[in-house]
């Protein structure tokens, strides 16, 4: 055992010591841990003067601190931290000025009393002595492991340019300094920005909202359920992943409302559903499509929505594929005047910018569509002394459903035309009806198809912007006040900036070293080393291209241990600042300081300030300002969203919790004005067309289980996160063991029996990627042709330290890319089992 790993043995053993003066102990393996809520041990009760009521079973504190949990997991619950002797002892969940939002969960608490205190806690500065990945680390001083950075750093900015230093952060921490410091460091040096929504997985639904919606996400509010009477979820698991909301939704199916869930498996939400709809994996689309048909068969769309608010009526030429013009305005055939005539875009200056929902003045009459314009049928338009032939865009929508009959999509999706048919009924007739769409669809390779087909679905029944309808997709002020920071909030150093490159073309860029040399990669609130794709190649041909790699982390994760340097970061509690928003609410929060920072624990704006320092560039740049200062005028104050640079500053550090000045009850899209080239919902996406995908469509996962390579890897291969941890946050937490103790394999009692598997057999899950092992849990819960591997694990978990993210591909998709960039696709592989 090395000195460090004595050193920090030692001091669990001292802390948790202390922690048995101050609750009762209860056995987790051969270790004593604190209990979740519990009285001192009898001869410690609390003295006469004590903060605590006797009798009312409460440990002793000397402090209440409000503070925020925030790992990933969209909630961002406000907590309050009990604290007796610098050490947490208690965490109950905090007021709020909703009570709908006063909430914790098994999760939010092992994390404030266990993860804080984790024997895998990062403590001191550590520089890789051994090979990389053995875990052999030498404890260094902060002053050495920032003289060691600026080394790195300056000899790449010499040798071969300051893009030779890279860096890319993900969102452990829902704060927002944490979320952009990657973004921020790059910026100062010049340095790549890796951008992170590719490869975390959580592009390819805001690429089907871009390009009929022109923003990246955006729901209603969760109150806004109750008056639905359907709510139909395409890859939703709320129970498990969004279970601080899951009340809302119990709350509207006892106002009435019917709630359908599509999804392979049987989930916890699927549990509570009036309906759960089987479906093969990445067809969601083929199934949507399908709806569609029968609705225009039927004609149940809304003609005069379709008209005003989309660009449905504007003509196309059939040969080229491109909005027909009259001079810079669209044409629409006016079936009154028997002409072509123009439609106007709505003006720039007149459109939401998004994340702000304000518009002002009233639309010019030019851009409105005339009431007798034509949706349908084929015209000949005289346009710059030419003849054009030309379909409204409506008329070819209807024309790329005719392949995508009930019949039709069910033969692609597996589910039955009558279910298909039923379901499009559902969604017409028990109106308002609210669509949710989410991961469980975004992580194929054409992860964006059924949001797209989504949004086309609730455009021509005219449901979006209204209330307990919409097409919702991660709505909420976390990513809202990210995308309305100001220049001021991420240019810390004027005259320069970074170098942005995909995330999810990362493995590539460092392997290739091209387009130039990629030598240095600082990693920040990400744990790649669980939860990236493609692990064999990433350990054998992407790591070996870096010279330098930096993780700033306070757990030393997988990806950690193949690092040449660690950094120990602050948790939440130890933070002495942060701005916290959340997926789930419109509310702001503050983070304040519940305990000293552990060991030599700094935050990650500290680090950026000693690193500015250690350059020479600290008082001409932004790192000179106080964290608290830079939060109240670069973030808030300077916020390209009035809605948040509205809010008080004092009032929100007094009260910790403020809502943004949103709408009550927002409801998404309510102005009916979008940022896209015309100001309306563009059904056709003429940018689109060399893709083939100006109109929503379907076409087949990557490795779906219809293509060449089933013959050989026949099932699909799921990852989906678990209600015991956030990714790989909590998953070595002792209280989450308690009630998930191990990673077992999710495969449906056909394909057991077909392989001669049996629960609790070690099984080994495998392509030509890789392979691990794990234990089969044979189960009717997830359709045949289907495994899932709950997900977080760490290597050591698993049999010989094998890890399932060796089976997970990493894909460009080239439609993605022209839109943003390519999803990381974890769901989207196929693989054989057979027993170990």
């Amino acid at each position: 055992m090395s000195k460090t790993n004595r050193e920090n043995n030692e001091w669990l053993a001292m802390k948790r010591r202390s922690f048995l003066k101050l609750a009762a102990g209860v056995a987790v393996g051969t270790a004593s841990v604190p209990m979740l809520a519990s009285c001192a041990p009898e001869e410690e009760q609390p003295q006469q003067d004590s903060n605590v009521p006797s009798g009312t079973g409460q440990p002793d504190y000397d402090k209440i601190v409000r503070t925020v949990c925030a790992p990933n997991c969209v909630g961002s619950c406000g907590i309050n931290a009990f604290v007796k002797d610098d050490t947490i002892v208690k965490v109950e969940p905090a007021e709020f000025p909703d009570n709908a939002y006063h909430r914790i969960c098994l999760r939010g608490i092992s994390n404030a009393m266990q993860r804080v205190y984790s024997p895998d806690r990062v403590k001191y500065p550590m520089k890789r002595v051994g090979e990389r990945g053995s875990g052999d680390f030498e404890r260094i001083s902060w002053e050495e492991a920032i003289d060691l950075i600026y080394e790195k750093m300056q000899y790449n900015i010499d040798t071969y340019g300051p893009t030779a230093n890279s860096f890319l952060g993900m969102t452990g921490n829902y704060g927002v300094f944490p979320q952009i410091m990657a973004s921020l460091l790059a910026m100062t040096y010049d340095g790549t920005a890796f951008t992170n929504f590719g490869i975390m997985g959580d592009n390819a639904c805001n690429m089907g909202f871009l390009p009929p919606l022109g923003v990246q996400q955006d729901a209603s509010a969760w109150e806004d359920l109750i008056g639905s009477k359907a709510i139909i979820m395409f890859g939703c698991n709320y129970a498990e992943t969004n279970m601080q909301e899951m009340h809302f939704i119990f709350d509207a199916q006892e106002a009435g409302s019917k709630l359908v869930v599509v999804d392979p498996r049987f989930s916890r939400t699927a549990a509570k559903a009036d309906r759960w709809i089987p479906i093969r994996p990445g067809t969601d689309a083929a199934m949507v499509l399908g709806m569609m048909n029968h609705i225009v068969a039927n004609k149940k769309y809304d003609e005069a929505y379709i008209r005003t608010y989309t660009n449905g009526a504007f003509l196309v030429d059939t040969e080229t594929g491109k909005l027909v013009r009259i001079g810079e305005d669209y044409a629409v055939w006016d079936e009154s005047a028997g002409k072509a005539v123009p439609v106007a875009a709505v003006p720039d200056e007149m459109k939401p910018v998004y994340p702000s929902v304000q518009v002002s003045g009233d639309l010019p009459k030019e851009t409105e569509v005339p009431k007798t314009a034509a949706l349908l049928g084929a015209f000949t338009v005289e346009v710059d002394g030419r003849s054009v032939e030309a379909k409204p865009s409506f008329q070819l929508l209807v024309e790329s459903l005719d392949a995508y009959t009930p019949e039709a999509a069910s033969a692609i999706c597996e589910v039955p035309a009558d279910d298909i048919v039923a379901l499009a009924d559902l969604y017409t007739d028990e109106t308002p009806a609210c669509l949710r769409v989410s991961q469980g669809t975004n992580r194929y390779w054409n992860g964006h198809l059924p949001t797209r087909a989504l949004v086309q679905l609730a455009a021509i029944t005219g449901n979006i912007g209204k209330p307990h309808a919409n097409i919702n997709w991660a709505g909420g002020s976390l990513m809202r006040i990210l995308f309305a920071l100001g220049p001021s909030a991420v240019t810390p150093r004027e005259g320069h900036a970074s170098t942005p490159q995909p995330g999810s073309q990362w493995y590539d860029i460092v392997a290739s070293q091209k387009p130039y040399p990629v030598k240095l990669l600082w990693t920040q609130n990400y744990g790649w080393g669980t939860q990236g794709p493609d692990r064999n190649r990433m350990i054998n041909e992407v790591l070996p291209q870096l010279d330098f790699i930096i993780v700033s982390d306070s757990i030393m994760t997988p990806g950690a241990q193949y690092a040449d340097l660690v950094l120990p970061v602050t948790s939440y509690y130890e933070e002495p600042f942060e701005i916290v928003t959340a997926w789930s609410s419109m509310y702001v929060q503050v983070r304040e300081q519940a305990i000293s920072p552990m060991f030599e624990a700094k935050t990650d704006y500290q680090i950026a300030q000693m690193l500015a320092e250690r350059f020479g560039i600290l008082e001409e740049t932004e790192w000179r300002l106080d964290i608290e200062e830079y939060g109240r005028d670069h973030i808030l104050k300077e916020s390209v969203a009035p809605e948040f640079a509205s809010v008080d500053f004092e009032e929100l550090m007094e009260k910790k919790v403020v809502r943004a000045n949103y709408p009550e009850n927002y409801v998404a899209f309510e102005s009916m004005r979008f940022q896209t080239p015309s100001g309306k919902i563009e059904l056709y996406a003429e940018g689109l067309t060399d893709f083939g995908e100006e109109l929503a469509c379907h076409y087949e996962p990557l490795e779906g289980n219809r293509n060449e390579q089933a013959a050989v890897y026949p099932l699909t291969f799921m990852n989906c996160r678990t209600v015991y941890t956030t990714h790989s946050q909590h998953v070595q937490l002792p209280w989450i063991r308690e009630v998930a103790p191990e990673p077992w394999l999710e495969i449906s009692p056909e394909d057991a029996e077909a392989r001669g598997i049996a629960t609790d057999d070690v099984v080994e899950v495998f392509n030509d990627r890789g392979s691990y092992k794990v234990k089969a849990l044979v189960t009717p819960e997830i359709k045949p042709g289907c495994l899932n591997q709950r997900q977080g694990w760490w290597p050591k978990d698993f049999p010989e330290e094998t890890h399932y993210s060796a089976l997970i591909q990493m894909t460009l998709n080239p439609a993605q890319d022209a839109i943003s960039e390519t999803n990381f696709a974890p769901y989207d592989n196929l693989v054989e089992v057979r027993k170990a």
